[in-house]
């Protein structure tokens, strides 16, 4: 089991994800409609392969947990009532890359439309992350929907 040291501890209090399959590392900045996350890759990191990486496709359960930070920054806030939420689909998932190679990745997620309190929608990227990098490389992007089931029905 990875240690829970690994993780920023806010993460525990907004998304009920855990080791192993908690997969973003950090909280950036979470608020009412956008997120962001860190993921660190290396040989610790869930689903990691020797001399590759990640596979890029895990990048959607990256985007999935840093879009689920604003559910629960939105439940902390009152905003919203306790849920369960579902990933319904993707659409529109590219990556520049096979593997997320050992590394530190920034992911970022945006609500672009909410349809009553049950289905958002959220435009995701992944960009490689360094705090004194002069350029940002995108390295994948998805929309993602979501459906939010209320736990009381």
């Amino acid at each position: 089991m990875v240690p829970e040291t690994r993780f920023d501890q806010r993460l525990f209090a907004l998304i009920p994800h855990r080791p192993p399959m908690l997969l973003i590392n950090k909280v950036l900045d979470v608020d009412a409609r956008s997120s962001s996350s860190l993921v660190l890759v290396d040989e610790q990191a869930s689903f990691y392969e020797a001399d590759k990486g990640v596979p890029a496709w895990i990048g959607l359960e990256y985007m999935g947990q840093t879009a689920a930070l604003i559910a629960g920054h939105q439940l902390e806030q009152g905003l919203v009532g306790p849920h369960l939420g579902f990933l319904l689909g993707t659409r529109a998932f590219k990556s520049e890359c096979d593997y997320f190679s050992p590394g530190t990745y920034k992911v970022r997620c945006e609500e672009t439309a909410l349809v009553g309190d049950g289905l958002a929608t959220f435009s995701c990227f992944i960009e490689n992350y360094a705090q004194d990098a002069q350029e940002i490389n995108c390295l994948a992007t998805a929309s993602l929907s979501v459906f939010r089931r209320p736990i009381n029905e």
